[in-house]
């Protein structure tokens, strides 16, 4: 086979095939030689290499950034990208190029995440992954990116420990019933914006069962959600002191029952459905029949630009977050307590931005579930200027670095990560671009105020 020759004389892992004008249609690798050729016992001479190679192809372009190919890589479970410029192949980056750069962890815990065996495997590859942050904060990548990456693998790790679930209740004689499940994620989790294990915030959805296994159904999955809040704890993923987990029979509903909630939501406006709206619609399909999440998710984007009052609480809820800012435009610190001098990053503008994109990512139906993403997509919608998007996405991604940053350095030390830091502990450059995105939050919040008239929202 000319493939078999080209590899071995070229000494290369995989060729690009490319058709007549010379663009990629497929890619083979000398594991696909040994998996579909050799092991299957056809003829090299005449196996046409059509029948053989992967395709379709995951393609960048030469000016992406590496960690752009590294997230393809984990997100697809491959081992290559094919480089194009100007729709021809130029180059093809694998899995073993990142070794001389030390950023293949993320390939290899994606592949190892899914094969491990026991909770204890789990706990030392989610350490792992602890690990790979702090590693990508020091080589300077974005809140954006590293969202994207950890999101990937606490996916990876949330998948596995359910199934590990669902096979120690099977060897203890409890059986599934014949009625299809979907693990549920939100908040932060849902936005991939979870870069430490912060609290759980999940659901559970299983199909609406027959009358006659109701109860069996009802028993079974109370049964398997409590069994995996406990081994998702034992993970590295804190308990929620809210309860909003599968583990709280009330976020462990049949599908009509959570189509209810949410629709509750959104019809009677009022301080509680905002709570909920705030932990609840920010929700992704994580794990099981991932049709039964969507259908949620598709109500929640085709009814919610009908629900006025519900979206004008949402923004009265965007509007009323106080920024911690004195009159003179410093950071207003705690003057006493156990965070004297210091300040609430979380509350410092990045609930605001959350909230804010929520809120258009509902009234405009855009289907986002990434905090950047959703302001970039407003954008496209004319809510904001590309360089006001730019400005917001850039104050946002500041402050979730800050924050990471700090509980990195707080799990460095042994200690709990929480949101408060100290703002004379800043490097200058760090103090400005804060006071900036004080700035920019503030602005986002007139913008509300004046587009959804929150100052006639009753009280």
């Amino acid at each position: 086979m000319d493939v078999a020759q080209r590899l071995s004389q070229e000494g290369v892992g995989s060729i690009v095939v490319v058709d007549e004008a010379g663009a990629p249609v497929g890619i083979v690798t000398d594991r696909d030689l040994r998996r579909k050729v050799v092991a299957e016992g056809r003829d090299p001479a005449t196996t046409p290499v059509g029948t053989i190679m992967s395709a379709p192809l995951v393609t960048r372009q030469p000016s992406a950034f590496a960690f752009e190919a590294v997230l393809d890589m984990t997100r697809q479970r491959i081992r290559h990208v094919v480089v194009v410029d100007e729709g021809r192949a130029v180059g093809v980056v694998s899995s073993r190029d990142f070794l001389a750069l030390q950023t293949t962890h993320p390939v290899t815990l994606a592949r190892e995440i899914p094969r491990a065996v026991s909770l204890t495997a789990l706990i030392e590859l989610a350490a792992r992954v602890t690990a790979l942050v702090r590693r990508l904060v020091d080589e300077g990548g974005t809140a954006y990116d590293i969202g994207q990456l950890v999101a990937e693998l606490n996916d990876r790790i949330v998948t596995r420990v359910l199934a590990l679930t669902a096979g120690e209740l099977e060897e203890a004689g409890e059986e599934a019933p014949p009625v299809r499940c979907c693990w549920l994620a939100f908040g932060s989790e849902a936005r991939r914006e979870q870069t430490l294990r912060t609290d759980q915030d999940n659901g559970l959805v299983y199909e609406d069962p027959p009358a006659h296994l109701a109860a069996r159904a009802a028993e079974y999955y109370a049964r398997f959600a409590d069994a995996a809040i406990r081994g998702l704890v034992r993970v590295g993923f804190p308990a929620c002191p809210g309860s909003y987990m599968a583990s709280n029979p009330i976020w462990c509903q049949p599908a009509s029952v959570w189509e209810g909630y949410f629709r509750r939501w959104m019809k009677e406006a009022g301080p509680e459905q905002v709570l909920a709206a705030c932990i609840h619609f920010d929700v992704r399909p994580l794990g099981g029949a991932g049709e039964l999440g969507a259908a949620l998710t598709a109500i929640i984007r085709t009814e919610a630009p009908e629900h006025r009052a519900f979206l004008g609480y949402l923004a009265r809820d965007v509007v009323a977050r106080r920024l911690p800012v004195t009159i003179f435009g410093n950071l207003a610190v705690h003057r006493s307590g156990p965070h004297r001098g210091a300040v609430d990053i979380k509350g410092a503008g990045g609930l605001h931005l959350v909230g804010a994109g929520r809120l258009y990512n509902l009234a405009l139906s855009l289907g986002e579930t990434n905090t950047i993403d959703r302001i970039r997509a407003a954008a496209g919608r004319d809510i904001f200027k590309d360089a006001e998007a730019r400005e917001i996405t850039d104050a946002f991604q500041h402050l979730m670095r800050l924050r990471l940053v700090h509980q990195l350095e707080q799990i460095g030390r042994g200690e709990a990560p929480d949101n408060y830091i100290t703002p004379g502990r800043l490097s200058r450059a760090d103090a400005l671009l804060m006071r900036d995105a004080m700035k920019t939050v503030s602005r986002v919040q007139a913008e509300v105020r004046e587009r959804f008239a929150t100052d006639f929202v009753a009280t």
